[in-house]
C-alpha cells in the first residue's frame, strides 16, 4: 500500500516536472522581460547611490586638500627660539596630521566604494544585455 502511494507520488512529480520544463516561448519572453525590469530597478538604485557617493567624494577631496595645505604650512613653521611655543605647536600639528590621515582614509574608502559600485553597475548591464538578447532570440523564433 505504502509502496503504491510512493510510486504514484513519484509519477505525479515527474509529470509535473516534465510539464513545467516545457515553458512556452511567450512565457519565457515575459519572464525575461520581468527580470530585465527588476535588474533595471537595481541598476538605477546603484546609479543613485553612485551619484551620492561621488558628491560625498568631491567634498572629501576638498576637505583633504584644505587639511593637506594647512598641514604643510604648520609643519614648516617651527622655530627653536621659543621651546614652549614650539612644543604646543608640535602638539597641534600632530593633531592636525592625525586629522589629515583620517580624512585621507575616508577619501580612500569613498574611492573604493565608487569603484565597487561601478563594477556592480557593469555586471548588471551585462546581465541586462544577455537577457535582452534572449528576448530577441525568442522573438526571432516566434516569427
Amino acid at each position: 500500500m505504502n509502496r503504491q502511494i510512493i510510486l504514484a507520488g513519484l509519477f505525479f512529480a515527474s509529470v509535473l516536472g516534465a510539464c513545467s520544463a516545457t515553458k512556452s516561448t511567450e512565457l519565457q519572453k515575459y519572464e525575461a522581460r520581468q527580470q530585465v525590469l527588476e535588474l533595471n530597478t537595481d541598476r538605477n538604485e546603484l546609479k543613485i547611490e553612485l551619484e551620492k557617493e561621488r558628491i560625498t567624494n568631491e567634498k572629501l577631496k576638498k576637505d583633504v586638500a584644505n587639511l593637506n595645505a594647512k598641514a604643510d604650512r604648520n609643519t614648516s613653521n617651527f622655530s627653536a627660539s621659543d621651546p614652549s611655543s614650539t612644543a604646543s605647536d608640535a602638539k597641534s600639528t600632530a593633531r592636525l596630521l592625525n586629522d589629515v590621515e583620517k580624512a585621507n582614509k575616508r577619501l580612500q574608502k569613498s574611492d573604493k566604494k565608487i569603484e565597487s559600485l561601478q563594477k556592480d553597475i557593469e555586471k548588471l548591464d551585462d546581465k541586462i544585455g544577455k537577457l535582452n538578447k534572449q528576448i530577441e532570440f525568442v522573438d526571432q523564433n516566434k516569427q
